[in-house]
């Protein structure tokens, strides 16, 4: 196996570590997409992520981020929020891991 590949598969197995450790290794594609870019969004602006600002950068339908979103709600991965500047969009933020 060439040195990329190889790289590709200590990657993999390290992400897969990561899902075990965080529990979310059930998490279907579509949930997986979304989590990663809330983290993603959250790391770069330190602030919660606006729906359409997930939407926007998962690539996916509003209607499969929203019902993404409350799984990952229900599952106390998220919380949602009404944004206070804007009463039409909501607000993603992290939950705390213990």
């Amino acid at each position: 196996m060439n040195e990329f590949y190889k790289n590709i598969s200590d990657a993999l197995i390290m992400l897969d570590g990561f899902q075990k450790d965080l529990n979310i290794r059930h998490f279907t594609p579509n949930e997986i997409k979304v989590f990663h870019t809330i983290i993603i969004q959250s790391n770069s602006n330190n602030e919660s992520s606006s729906i359409s600002d997930i939407v926007k950068n998962s690539g996916m339908s509003r209607s499969t981020v929203y019902k993404t979103l409350k799984k990952l709600s229900t599952e106390g991965i998220i919380g949602m929020h009404q944004s206070q500047d804007d009463g039409r969009e909501s607000l993603v933020t992290l939950n705390n891991f213990s």
